[in-house]
C-alpha cells in the first residue's frame, strides 16, 4: 500500500524542483517493493527518466533551453551515465548503499541551507568545457546510484549560465531524461527488471510530476525544501542502519 501511496511523490519532487526523484525511488523500491538494491537502482533510472521527460514536455522546456549548454552538459551526462551503469553492475551492493546514504545526507544538508530562488538573474555565457565535465559527473551518479542528481544539477546549471530557477528546472528535467536513458540501456541484459511494477510506479509518479509542474510557480519553495531535506536525512540514516544491522 505504501508503494502506491508514495509513488506520486517521486513525480511531485521532480515537477517542483527538477530533482529528488531517484532519491525517493530507490528507497521506495527497496523498502516498498522488496527489491534488491541493484535491481532497484536499475529500475529507478527508467522511472526517473520517463517521469522527467513527461515533466519537461508538460513545462514546455524547449521554449527556454540554452542549446549550447544543453548539448555539452548532455553529452557529458550520456558518457557518464554509461560509465556509471557499467560500474553499478559490478561494484558491491553494500558500497552502493553506503554511497547512496552519504549522498542523501549531503543533499539533505545542502537543501536545508541553500535557498532556491525563482527570480530572474542576468544570463551568463556558456562555460561549455565545464558543462561537459559537470554533465559527466551527474551522469556517473545516475548510472551508479540510480538518481538523477537534480539537486546538484540545478545549482550547477545556474552557475554555468542558466538565468533563473524555473529555467534551470526545465534544463535539469531534460538532462535527467538523457542520463537515465543511457544508464537504463546499459543495464539491459545485466540486471533483470519487473516491467509491470515499473510501469505502475511510473504512471503514478507521472501523475505527481504533472501536479508538481502545475504548482512550480504557485507554492513557496523554502518550506518544501526543508521538509524534503528532513525526509532525505531520515532515508539516509535508515539505509545506513539497515546495512550495519
Amino acid at each position: 500500500m505504501w508503494l502506491w501511496i508514495a509513488s506520486p511523490l517521486i513525480g511531485l519532487m521532480l515537477g517542483l524542483f527538477g530533482a529528488g526523484g531517484g532519491m525517493l525511488t530507490v528507497p521506495l523500491l527497496v523498502y516498498g517493493a522488496g527489491m534488491p538494491l541493484k535491481q532497484a537502482i536499475a529500475a529507478s533510472v527508467w522511472i526517473v527518466g520517463g517521469v522527467s521527460l513527461v515533466a519537461a514536455v508538460q513545462q514546455r522546456a524547449w521554449r527556454v533551453l540554452q542549446w549550447n549548454l544543453l548539448i555539452f552538459f548532455g553529452l557529458g551526462g550520456l558518457l557518464g551515465g554509461i560509465g556509471g551503469a557499467w560500474l553499478g553492475a559490478w561494484v558491491p551492493a553494500a558500497l552502493q548503499q553506503v554511497l547512496f546514504s552519504l549522498l542523501l545526507w549531503v543533499v539533505a544538508v545542502w537543501t536545508w541551507r541553500t535557498p532556491l530562488h525563482g527570480e530572474p538573474a542576468p544570463a551568463k555565457t556558456c562555460r561549455c568545457s565545464l558543462a561537459l565535465l559537470a554533465g559527466a559527473a551527474m551522469g556517473l551518479l545516475t548510472g551508479l546510484l540510480g538518481v538523477g542528481g537534480g539537486f546538484l544539477m540545478v545549482p550547477l546549471l545556474i552557475a554555468l549560465g542558466i538565468s533563473h530557477f524555473p529555467t534551470a528546472v526545465a534544463h535539469s528535467l531534460a538532462l535527467i531524461a538523457v542520463n537515465a536513458a543511457a544508464s537504463g540501456i546499459t543495464y539491459l541484459g545485466t540486471i533483470p527488471s519487473d516491467w509491470w511494477l515499473l510501469l505502475t510506479v511510473g504512471l503514478l509518479a507521472t501523475a505527481g510530476s504533472l501536479a508538481g509542474s502545475h504548482l512550480l510557480l504557485r507554492l513557496p519553495r523554502r518550506p518544501l525544501q526543508r521538509g524534503f531535506s528532513v525526509v532525505l536525512a531520515l532515508l539516509g540514516t535508515t539505509m545506513l542502519i539497515q546495512l550495519v544491522w
